[in-house]
C-alpha cells in the first residue's frame, strides 16, 4: 500500500512541476526572472526543482509565492496537464 502511495505522490510532484513550467512560460517568465522574484540569487536551484533532479520538489511556500508572482490560483498547479498541451511541449523540446 505505501509503495503505491509513494508512486502516486511522485506523480503528483511531477504534475506540479509540469504545471509550474507551463504557467511560467505562458506568463513570459524565465527561470532566472521567477527565481529572483522569489528571493533566490540564481536559477540553478529553481531549475533543479522544475526537472525534479534528485527528487527535489516545490514546497507549499514556494507554490504560494509562484502563484502570487504569476497571478495564478494555487490550485491550478494541481490540475491535470491537458494532453495536447503536454504533447506540444514535448514536441517543442525536441526541435
Amino acid at each position: 500500500m505505501y509503495e503505491q502511495l509513494d508512486i502516486e505522490a511522485n506523480e503528483l510532484l511531477d504534475l506540479i512541476s509540469s504545471n509550474v513550467v507551463k504557467f511560467r512560460k505562458a506568463k513570459g517568465y524565465s527561470q532566472l526572472k521567477l527565481a529572483t522574484e522569489m528571493g533566490y540569487s540564481s536559477a540553478s536551484y529553481f531549475g533543479c526543482i522544475e526537472i525534479r533532479k534528485n527528487g527535489q520538489h516545490f514546497n507549499i511556500v514556494q507554490l504560494y509565492k509562484i502563484s502570487k508572482i504569476l497571478d495564478i490560483p494555487i490550485y491550478k498547479f494541481f490540475e491535470p496537464v491537458d494532453q495536447s498541451t503536454k504533447q506540444s511541449t514535448e514536441l517543442a523540446s525536441l526541435s
